[in-house]
C-alpha cells in the first residue's frame, strides 16, 4: 500500500491520529458541559420531578415559584411533597477583603431538601441558626486558601454576614466553583 512512500504513510498515520485526538477532545468537552449544566439536579437526588416557572429556559436562570404556585403543585393528586429551591448569583467578600462571584442555593427551611447528600464537615441541622451557610468544599478552598477545613469562618454575601457551619461536597457547577447553601428564607434575605 503506502509502505513504500514513507511521507504519504506518515502523513496518513498522523492525520488519523490527530483526527482521533480532536474527536476525543471534543467529546470530553461535550461531556463536561452536559455534566456541569445538570449539576443542580444531580445534587438534589430526592426530587423526582422539577416544577419551574414557564419562563425558565435553562437551569442557570431559575426564577423561583411564588408561594401560591407552590401550593397548587402540592395540591396535585399524587404529589407527595413539594419544596421551594432558590438559586441566585451573589458577590462575596472574604475575611481578607477579596471579592468573588458565587452561587447561592436556598433549600427548604424545614426539611433542608436541596443540600448535597455528602457533608464533609459540620452538621446540616446547624443551618437553622441565624446567618448560617454551608459552603462547597471547592469553594472553601478557593476562598480560604492554605487554611485547613474548619467551621466558623465568616464571609459577607451581598454585604450581609454569613457564618460557615458546614462544608459539603457538591458537583462542579457550570458558572461558579463557589457555592453557598442556606435556608430558603435566609437566601431571600441575602438577595433582597
Amino acid at each position: 500500500m503506502l509502505f513504500h512512500d514513507r511521507a504519504k504513510y506518515l502523513g496518513l498515520v498522523l492525520g488519523v491520529a490527530f483526527s482521533t485526538l480532536l474527536i476525543n477532545q471534543q467529546l470530553g468537552i461535550f461531556i463536561g458541559l452536559i455534566t456541569r449544566a445538570g449539576a443542580v439536579i444531580v445534587d438534589v437526588p430526592q426530587a423526582d420531578v422539577w416544577v419551574m416557572d414557564p419562563g425558565v429556559k435553562n437551569l442557570d436562570t431559575i426564577f423561583p415559584l411564588r408561594d401560591t404556585e407552590l401550593g397548587r403543585v402540592r395540591g396535585v393528586p399524587g404529589v407527595a411533597w413539594a419544596v421551594p429551591l432558590y438559586k441566585s448569583n451573589v458577590t462575596i467578600r472574604t475575611g481578607n477583603g477579596e471579592l468573588e462571584s458565587s452561587l447561592l442555593m436556598g433549600v427548604d427551611d424545614s426539611t433542608l431538601i436541596g443540600l448535597p447528600p455528602e457533608v464533609v464537615l459540620g452538621n446540616i441541622d446547624d443551618l437553622r441558626r441565624p446567618d448560617a451557610v454551608a459552603v462547597s468544599m471547592d469553594g472553601y478552598r478557593k476562598i480560604w486558601r492554605n487554611e485547613p477545613l474548619k467551621l466558623g469562618n465568616i464571609a459577607e454575601l451581598n454585604d450581609r454576614r454569613a457564618v460557615v457551619v458546614a462544608i459539603v461536597k457538591d458537583s462542579p457547577k457550570f458558572t461558579s466553583s463557589i457555592t453557598f447553601f442556606t435556608r430558603y428564607s435566609q437566601a431571600l434575605q441575602y438577595t433582597n
